[in-house]
């Protein structure tokens, strides 16, 4: 497994001294005997490549040079035969490169001289093993030396922030897997336009994408889908898929592929009859300009919060020519009126995991886009068929000023302040068109940074209009 020895060569070189002690996942019971599929934790995966359960990972670095120590699950002849091949200790060190490989349950026993002689650890103090194992492993194992003491003297770092930032900038055979992932993505989706007609119910273009996916080498899917006709198109998170599609609405599709523990994210909306009519297709421009406008975006220097602030001005321009607001551009970015229509983020990084790690700030600056990050690009209109009437309020809002006070006083009492401050300021109603309402449109798609444009590994999924119209009546 050359890439996962390449990461803890550079983990290595940034630690140059020190134990890196990590814990895989366990498996997680639906009920009773049955078990959800497993799945390795991915910072877990990222270090060490282990497939199977109920694995721990010690990383002894000296002169930044790593050992890895993996404790993994015995081959058991009686359990494989319920629950499927293992590797054991000899496979651990064969295929997945383990300096020594011990049993999972040797843990305990064999930590103290594997840290012995070390005082920087680097933990995840996210993990439940942190406190009920890790703590008191390392009070034995690097006691601070006074009689009756109980615990320890060595001096803990958090490992996450550290594997986030490694995780942020993709190596080449990084990018390959994400590529892989969406070209198995773009062949789900392409089916799906072709399949879909109006009476068939969401949760069958769900099944026979999902199973191009599976059939194209996927391992699982990168997310539960989405899958949502007319209306459901404006919940941003639907995922029940058991409605009927309906003739004269639109499919809106957010789902995607998982291969070698990388994913893809891919959003759709299209015609189920085939046809955008003249509505739904003025919006689908304006989610479509934006969208293109913030994938030319994505290059090196660009930051995520330039893109985010030059899409919310693009799609309020929308907003404004649609007749959703009921003031001009400037007043809709400034009181935040936008946030009735498009009320997520521009993109997100992309990786091992759907939201993937790494900050896009720095100590509270934006940071800057480099080569090998990869981000989605997802822009969005909904208007909800339930408000054909909305009272906007007349208050400047300032997102950055939110955020950072959601921080300070947290979520719940600062969302309070928010809802106070709107319910206490003068209104101004306005009347949605009606032939907008129940009109959902967002378009993603996955962009790499590189040296030069930036290269969308998503664009097999049709985005024009006529192209989308083409596909779904061939």
């Amino acid at each position: 497994m050359e890439i996962h020895r390449k990461t803890l060569s550079k983990l290595a070189k940034k630690i140059k001294k020190g134990i890196v002690v990590l814990h895989g996942s366990s498996i997680q019971y639906r009920n009773a005997d049955t078990w959800y599929p497993f799945r390795q934790n991915s910072n877990f995966h990222y270090l060490t490549g282990w497939p199977e359960p109920d694995a721990h990972a010690i990383i002894r670095i000296d002169q930044g040079k790593y050992e890895l120590f993996l404790f993994v699950l015995d081959r058991n002849e009686e359990l494989e035969t319920w629950e499927g091949k293992r590797l054991g200790q000899e496979g651990a060190e064969e295929f997945y490169g383990a300096t020594k490989a011990f049993s999972t349950f040797e843990f305990k026993e064999r930590f103290s001289e594997l840290v012995r002689g070390y005082v920087d650890v680097y933990i995840d103090y996210s993990s439940p093993r942190f406190e009920d194992l890790d703590k008191k492993l390392l009070n034995i194992g690097i006691p601070y030396d006074q009689r009756g003491s109980e615990f320890s003297k060595a001096n803990l770092h958090p490992i996450l922030p550290i594997i986030s930032e490694m995780r942020l900038i993709k190596t080449k055979e990084e990018v390959n897997l994400i590529k892989k992932a969406c070209e198995i993505t773009v062949k789900g989706h392409i089916a799906a336009m072709k399949m879909a007609k109006p009476g068939l119910y969401e949760y069958q273009i769900a099944a026979e994408m999902e199973k191009i996916f599976i059939t194209h080498g996927a391992e699982r899917l990168g997310y539960p889908s989405i899958v949502a006709g007319g209306e459901n198109a404006c919940i941003l998170h639907y995922s029940t898929n058991r409605e009927t599609l309906k003739e004269k609405t639109l499919l809106l599709i957010d789902a995607a592929a998982e291969y070698g523990m990388y994913s893809s994210d891919v959003t759709r909306t299209f015609p189920v009859s085939g046809k955008f009519s003249p509505e739904q297709k003025d919006v689908y421009q304006e989610v479509l300009s934006a969208q293109n406008s913030g994938i030319r975006a994505v290059v090196e220097g660009a930051t995520m919060r330039d893109i985010h602030r030059k899409t919310v001005k693009k799609i309020s321009q929308s907003l404004v020519d649609l007749g959703l607001v009921p003031y001009g551009v400037d007043e809709t970015v400034s009181m935040m009126h936008y946030f009735e229509f498009f009320m997520h983020g521009t993109g997100h990084w992309l990786g091992l995991d759907v939201h993937d790690s790494g900050s896009t700030e720095i100590e509270g600056i934006p940071r800057k886009i480099e080569k090998g990050m990869v981000t989605t690009i997802e822009p969005g209109i909904y208007i909800r068929q339930n408000k054909p009437i909305v009272d906007f309020p007349i208050l400047e809002r300032d997102p950055l000023f939110l955020r950072e006070r959601r921080q300070k006083i947290g979520i719940h009492e600062a969302m309070k302040l928010e809802k106070n401050e709107i319910v206490e300021s003068k209104k101004v109603s306005h009347k949605i068109p009606r032939n907008l309402l129940g009109i959902g449109i967002r378009i993603e798609d996955d962009i790499v940074c590189t040296e030069g444009a930036p290269l969308n590994l998503t664009s097999g999924v049709p985005r024009e209009v006529l192209e989308i119209e083409n596909l779904c009546n061939s």
